[in-house]
């Protein structure tokens, strides 16, 4: 029972109890009813105040959240688009080397790069690294899973099993509560390697990673996107679910 509600009931009863005893109500005690009645009224007006900067605060927050993914992502992009350009700049140099003639002057000849490829000993090292990360995970070991997930990515980028590294390293940052950050790594696994089957769920635990921190919006839109892109499968029903509660 809240406060007014116990307020009400002895204010309710009080004149009865002064009948029960056959006298009147003084009129000092009178005055400490009504003293007593302004500040509750005070202390209900404070506490309203207090809901309603709180909400306040908590919009903020969520409205802040989403300003701070958005700058991530740009910055995310601009390094991507960065290391295109180097990787470009490496490959236009490689490509096009020097030809000396028999007169002495140099001419721009076209290289062709083989396709890089794994030896037999590299692959056995990701794979390795690979298990150990997914092991890691399953075990609750979520900060040395994040370690190794990263080293994977960063090591072996190109393999097979890179976009579910990818989506395992997401996965570990949302089991530590770091939101933020997975939902950097699940919006990568989209980005990076969108025939991957891996997509429809990296979709999902962005929409839940938005809502882990209020972002209601945009995890409504990450729901909405995956039942449009994806409507088969297990992440659609729960993003159906999800939706339905939310709206």
């Amino acid at each position: 029972m809240g406060f007014s509600a116990w307020r009400i009931i002895f204010l309710a009863f009080l004149p009865v109890l002064f009948l029960v005893a056959g006298c009147k109500v003084p009129l000092d005690e009178r005055q400490a009813v009504a003293e007593l009645n302004k500040k509750v009224a005070m202390l209900e007006q404070e506490l309203e105040s207090g809901a309603r900067r709180q909400q306040a605060l908590q919009k903020d927050i969520e409205a802040l959240q989403i300003r701070f993914d958005e700058a991530r992502d740009q910055l995310l992009k601009q390094s991507e688009e960065l290391q295109t350009l180097t990787r470009a700049q490496i490959d236009i140099k490689k490509r096009v080397t020097p030809k000396i003639t028999k007169d002495g002057k140099k001419t721009p000849v076209e290289v062709q790069e083989s396709v890089p490829s794994f030896s037999k000993a590299e692959e056995q090292v990701f794979e390795k690294l690979y298990s150990d990360s997914l092991a890691a995970y399953h075990n609750g070991d979520y900060e040395n899973a994040v370690k190794l997930f990263a080293a994977y990515l960063r090591d072996f980028p190109t393999t097979v099993k890179a976009a579910n590294a990818r989506y395992w390293l997401g996965e570990s940052y949302y089991s530590l509560a770091q939101y933020a950050q997975a939902i950097t790594e699940f919006k990568r696994v989209q980005k990076d390697f969108p025939a991957s089957t891996k997509v429809p769920d990296a979709l999902l635990k962005t929409a839940m990673s938005y809502e882990a921190i209020g972002g209601r919006g945009p995890a409504i839109a990450a729901y909405s996107e995956l039942l449009r892109k994806y409507p088969a499968g297990l992440s659609a029903q729960r993003a159906e679910k999800a939706l339905a509660r939310l709206e």
